[in-house]
Parts: structure tokens; sequence; C-alpha cells
């Protein structure tokens, strides 16, 4: 039988260029165009004269951001990896150029060029939305929690508090320690050495980390109580406990917003709420922003479901559209209808009793409503069905009662129930790769500065992968060479 035989290892090949190491058509390709044309077209952004301390000169920042891009496209976000993969992997080599920046250097530019890495994000975003990829007809928002790198054991007051005191204790014992002339011997088999200065230096070391740990522990405490949190993570302070199908795990919620046309990510926010339903309109500003413009309609969850915020987002931006889905409420279920006559200013319920305003504005979850009460509930024979107060039954009218309901008309029709069901078709997949790009370490970096960058990162090689999925490697370069990457919003 006959095999296909490997080469000789003792034949030396030559090689005619660095560019014969990837095929034409390979997706490195267009990496390399798309940061070569976004740097070159924001000279002023990027050219700059840095000298490190030691006078050696630094890795322009395409050979960072080429190598991030890379790396997060093929699953690969560890800064250490990234630097085996700058010797190993021809594709890099060929991205690169053959350079092999150390892991501290690779890790050290993600850390410190958050806002850089966010402008690629958003010129390549532009290019999407300038090249009818991204066209903000249909927009549906969703939020994922994501585990922050750090632990599930969170500090509390009394933790920080139990920890305080067995530090102070540890540095009493070492201040007496240095005090204590006799000890000398048990110090020389201790430490191994006969040198007084040299165990007192030690020592001294010792103390001073564990007053570190002391001013850390205290600022930890601050916070909490600064900030009116029951817990805090003392390794990612920013972090907060959040619910998730693993139960509450230290998180940062994920925001997108995808376009329906290519299911595209027209934008993402990083933030420390545990609830989606103050996110709405953050995100539709922050599209307005990254893109210029806002989306024709909007899809989101029950979870975005907040009347007032939704009315004024309508209000405000024209023409906008917004779908949430409504949560089924008890009220929803009752037997027992009460219907509002706005002439009369009361409500009659479905047995024909009376409730009558008693009350103006008040509070109730943060929105303005009126009260009113029944006043012939006495003799209502359902009346124990209804209520359990002695007083009567209350109803509550919000001010913008009239627009809720004919909102909630319009949810619960055809053309809202489509909306609806398309929302999970359109968001859902976004999230699904970005989470097996992660792996099982979600988030390598701390701070929700960081966090935001990294995530700028998987959206933007998202964005990627689906542009080529779309088109041929000959449609995207000529769009690439053709635009104008330093038009901006």
């Amino acid at each position: 039988m006959k095999y296909i035989e490997p080469a000789d290892r003792n034949q030396y090949q030559l090689m005619s260029s660095l560019d014969d190491l990837v095929s034409p058509n390979h997706p490195v390709r267009i990496i390399d165009m798309i940061v070569d044309s976004i740097l070159s077209s924001n000279k002023a952004r990027f050219n700059r004269e840095r000298e490190s301390e030691a006078g050696r000169p630094f890795y322009r920042d395409s050979v960072h951001i080429k190598l991030y891009l890379y790396g997060y496209f093929n699953g690969i976000s560890s800064s250490r990896k990234l630097e085996v993969e700058t010797y190993r992997n021809k594709e890099v080599i060929w991205l690169l150029g053959g350079l092999t920046p150390d892991h501290w250097t690779i890790s050290n530019y993600r850390k410190e060029n958050s806002d850089d890495i966010k402008y690629v994000t958003k010129k390549f975003r532009e290019f999407l939305k300038d090249n009818g990829y991204i066209k903000l007809k249909t927009v549906a928002i969703d939020g994922s929690k994501v585990k922050a790198n750090t632990n599930r054991d969170m500090l509390t007051a009394e933790k920080i508090e139990v920890k305080l005191e067995g530090t102070d204790k540890k540095i009493e014992e070492y201040l007496n320690k240095l005090s204590e002339a006799d000890l000398r011997d048990d110090l020389i088999d201790e430490l191994g050495t006969d040198e007084n200065e040299g165990i007192n230096s030690r020592y001294l070391e010792k103390i001073v980390q564990l007053q570190k740990q002391v001013e850390e522990l205290r600022k930890q405490k601050e916070t909490l109580e600064k900030e009116h949190r029951n817990y805090i993570s003392a390794s990612d302070p920013e972090a907060r406990l959040m619910k998730s199908r693993d139960g509450k795990i230290p998180a940062y919620n994920v925001q997108i917003a995808v376009d329906e046309e290519n299911r595209m990510i027209a934008d993402s926010e990083v933030v420390t709420d545990e609830a989606d339903n103050e996110m709405l309109l953050e995100m539709i500003e922050s599209i307005k922003e990254e893109l210029g413009e806002v989306p024709e309609e909007v899809i989101a969850d029950s979870g975005y479901n907040k009347p007032d915020l939704i009315e004024e987002i309508e209000k405000k931006e024209k023409g906008i559209r917004i779908y949430v889905s409504q949560p089924q409420t008890l009220k929803d279920k009752e037997e027992i209808k009460f219907e509002y006559d706005e002439e009369k200013d009361e409500y009659k319920c479905s047995e024909g009793k009376r409730l009558v305003l008693k009350q103006k504005n008040k509070l109730k979850r943060n929105s303005l409503t009126n009260v009113y009460r029944g006043i012939e509930c006495e003799a209502c024979p359902i009346r124990s069905q209804c209520t359990g107060s002695k007083k009567g039954r209350m109803v509550y009218r919000y001010i913008n009662q009239k627009w809720r309901d004919e909102y909630k008309t319009k949810m619960r029709s055809k053309l809202g129930k489509e909306k609806t069901a398309i929302r999970k078709t359109i968001v859902e997949h976004p999230f699904g790769t970005i989470k097996y790009l992660m792996g099982k370490i979600p988030l390598l970096l701390r701070g929700l500065k960081k966090v935001s960058t990294e995530i700028n990162l998987y959206t933007t090689v998202y964005n990627l992968k689906r542009l080529l999925n779309l088109e041929s490697h000959e449609q995207i370069s000529d769009k690439i060479m053709n635009y104008d990457w330093g038009i901006t919003y």
C-alpha cells in the first residue's frame, strides 16, 4: 500500500517571502487591512512618539490591536498564549511581520489602551453601517450576566472586620518579635540567618505588607458604606453579586444591541446594575452616539419593561417604535374588572360598585398615581374575593394610565406578538457565539473599564465573523480599500 510521505526534515526549503505563509483569501488579511486602514486614516490619534524609561522604542499600536483581534477571533485571549502564538503560528508571524512582543507587553497594552481599542470597535461599526450591513431599522436589545474574574467568596462588612482584627494581631506579633532581643537564636532557626539586621528587615517587610492589607480592607469597607452595598469582591471591587443560571455570582451585566438586517452588533455596554429596566434609554443614546442615529424600532424582553421610561423615549426620539414584552400580572388574571369613567373621574367594578378618587399624586414603584377607593364595598356579595380591607377596595391609576393601556393593547396585538417572537432569533445567537469564544473563564481583566475593553474585542470579532460569512474576500477587501476611515459621527 502506498502512503503520502512527509518532507525530509534535513532538506532545506526556501521561502520566497513572508507573504507566502498565508493564502491570499485568508481572514487574517482582512484583520490586517482593517487595522491598517483605521490607524493610517487617524494618524493624529495613533502615531504618538513614545519611549520607555530605558529608551527602548515601543511596538506600534497596530501590532497589539492586530494580535488581539486575531486572538479573540480564534478564542485566544490570554496574553501568555498570544505570546506563544507569535513564535509558532504562521498566521500570527505573517500578521505581525515576525515581531514577538512578550506577554507583559501584550497584557499591559490591553490594560492601558482601553480608549484606543474602543475607537477601533467604533470605526468598524461605522464601516458596517455605512456599507449597509447595519441598517438600524430594527434592533433587539438584551443583557446577559458574565462572571467576573474573581471567586464567589464576597466580603461583607462583618468579614472585613474579622480580617482587620486578624491582620492587626499579626502586625502586633511582628512588632513584639522585633523588640525582643532574646529571640535571636529562635529567629536564626526560623529564617536561616545569623544577621540581626537581615532578620529585622524581613520582619519589617512583612509588617509593611500587612499594613497595606489593612489599608485595602479599610477602603473596601468605606466602599460598602458609601455605595450602600452588602457585598464586595476583594480582587474586583466593581463587580456585583448578580443572579444567574448558576445562582448568585460576582458578575457584570453585558448589554448588546443587535441589528436585525445581518444579526450584527450595533452597540454594546457593560454596566454594574443587575436590573435591565433602566438600560433601554442608555442603550438607545449609546447607539446614537456610536452610529449617529437612533433605530427606527427597538425590541426587548420584559426585563426592560418600565412604562414611564418607554413613554419618555418615544416622546424624546420622534418616530421611534419600542416593543417591550409585557409581564403577566395578577391583575391580568383577576375575574373582577374595573372600568374607568373619564367624565366622572371614577371607577366602576364588574359588580357595578363605585370607586372614587381619594388621593392624588401618590408614588407607586417610582411613578405617580391617583388612588381610588370603593365606597359601596360593604354590601358586595363577592367582597371577600376582592379585598380584605375594611375600608374597601383600592385601585391605583397612573398619571399616564391612558398611554399605558394603549401600549399594553399594542403589545397584545398581532404585530406586538410578532415583534416579541422575532426578538430571540435576533439577539440570542450573538451571545451564544461570544460565550463560546470566551470559554470556561469568560473574563481575564478586572474593573468596569477593562471588562468593557474585552467586550469591545469580542463584539468586534463577532461582527467580523458575520461579515466574512456574508461576503467574499474580494468584496470585503474592495469595500475596505474604498472606505473613508477618517470620517466619524
